[in-house]
């Protein structure tokens, strides 16, 4: 059972490597699974890092480029 299992993980391998499919092949049936679980996972992890608050030092560095493209846009620069 354990080699059926690393059989596939290889397969997937060849398949992240950029080997193309054989003609006609289908895709494995678990794959449309795995990668809607990695795309919610990822979802997870960067909808918390969205949630975070901008550190102070960015936020002022971000209103003194702000303030000057005000500044620029006045003088028709």
């Amino acid at each position: 059972m354990a080699t059926a299992g690393t059989e596939k993980v290889n397969n997937d391998e060849k398949d992240v490597k950029g080997e193309p499919p054989l003609p006609g092949q289908a895709l494995s049936p678990g794959r449309d699974g795995k990668e809607d679980w990695i795309g919610r996972q990822l979802r997870r992890v960067f909808d918390d890092a969205l949630n975070e608050p901008l550190p102070d030092d960015i936020m002022s560095l971000l209103e003194r480029i702000d303030d000057n493209s005000g500044e620029r846009s006045k003088s028709g620069e």
